[in-house]
């Protein structure tokens, strides 16, 4: 038997309601934790009504107390939804919800993090253990959005993205539109990598890896105004068959600006993938690991930290809260920040409201 079809009507107002809700943020998340103290109230509140009916029942009969009841009107059942609706009220409100856009701009106080990725061909190979994420640079797309889950839940932290591969380019500038850098990052596609990074025409190309090139891209990307609290993070294999240290021309222009680099090594680093390029007819068969030596010396010539992910998926969140974000900030007031709207008197209001109808209904 066939179904009948939601009205379009309705299905487009249950997408709305999802991305509404989906919008939603708190300023003060850790209050809705109050909400498991509902069943205690209630189950308080069951309690004392049942200790008040032995109260009433030890006075003589039910019928006989009831016809002493001094109310002049009967008590309509759906009042006593007064107070848990209160305090669900309550609890939201104090929890601080916002939605839309004030018409009030934050300033950005935060750090500058450029994030440099790697998508040369050895990136392609699928030694990575998630299931969600087998290739190498699917898990460092993964780790770029736990990333920006932890940037935005502070916000005023400005970041950039920056790929390479034979070439370097930067995908975006510094800013706080994370809702954009989110975008972006679920865009990258190391399968078909942007034209401006694949090698070009030229012939004295020594490799599809140019791991410098990359980090003087993201020193370059960052704002001269605030040293000190600019960081930058290359997510790579460190595998460049050039094999010619290319990669310290970026290391050294990270460690003349003061740019620490935190380096994270993606892929197997005993055991190599075999990786087919080329013709499929005629494909030409490499060997590639992860080169944890190669990451290892970025990070610790220019005071930067390194992250063993390997075949996980790396958890730059967690990263970043702990290594980044304690550091300085710097303030910028010509990158004005869209601010949610507070919206706790819609539910401030109400609850109050509420509060006074129970109250005048347990008079």
């Amino acid at each position: 038997m066939n179904l009948p079809a939601l009205p379009s009507g309705l299905g487009g107002l249950i997408t709305d309601v999802r991305e509404f809700l989906a919008a939603v943020r708190f300023a003060r998340p850790e209050l809705l934790w109050l909400f498991l103290l509902l069943p205690l109230i209630a189950l308080t509140n069951r309690y004392s009504a049942l200790r008040r009916r032995k109260s009433t029942e030890a006075i003589g009969r039910g019928a006989a107390v009831a016809a002493l009841n001094t109310h002049q009107y009967p008590r309509r059942r759906w009042l006593g939804l007064a107070y848990p609706l209160a305090w669900t009220a309550l609890i939201l409100g104090l929890a601080g919800p916002r939605w839309g856009k004030s018409d009030e701009p934050g300033i950005a106080v935060g750090r500058d993090l450029v994030v440099v990725v790697d998508l040369s061909q050895s990136m392609k190979a699928d030694d990575m253990a998630s299931p969600e994420a087998k290739l190498r640079w699917e898990a460092a797309r993964a780790g770029l959005q736990d990333l920006m889950t932890a940037v935005s839940r502070r916000g005023g932290h400005r970041i950039a993205i920056v790929l390479f591969a034979a070439r370097a380019k930067v995908l975006v500038p510094l800013t706080t539109d994370y809702d954009h850098v989110r975008a972006v990052i679920a865009d990258i596609d190391g399968n078909w990598p942007p034209p401006e990074i694949r090698p070009g025409a030229e012939a004295n190309v020594v490799s599809g890896t140019r791991i410098g090139a990359g980090l003087i891209a993201a020193v370059n990307a960052h704002d001269p105004r605030f040293p000190g609290s600019q960081d930058i993070i290359l997510l790579s294999d460190g595998d460049d068959p050039g094999d010619d240290r290319e990669w310290a021309k970026g290391s050294a222009a990270a460690r003349a600006a003061g740019i620490p680099i935190h380096t994270v090594g993606l892929g197997d680093p005993v055991t190599p993938a075999l990786l087919s390029l080329g013709d499929p007819m005629n494909p030409e068969l490499i060997n590639t690991k992860l080169e944890e030596d190669v990451l290892k010396q970025i990070a610790a010539e220019t005071r930067g930290e390194y992250l063993a992910a390997q075949r996980d998926v790396p958890r730059l969140g967690d990263f970043f809260r702990a290594r980044i974000e304690p550091y300085p900030t710097r303030v910028v007031s010509d990158d004005a920040i869209p601010q949610p709207k507070e919206r706790y008197p819609w539910f401030l209001a109400p609850a109050l409201v509420l509060f006074i109808i129970g109250w005048l209904r347990g008079r």
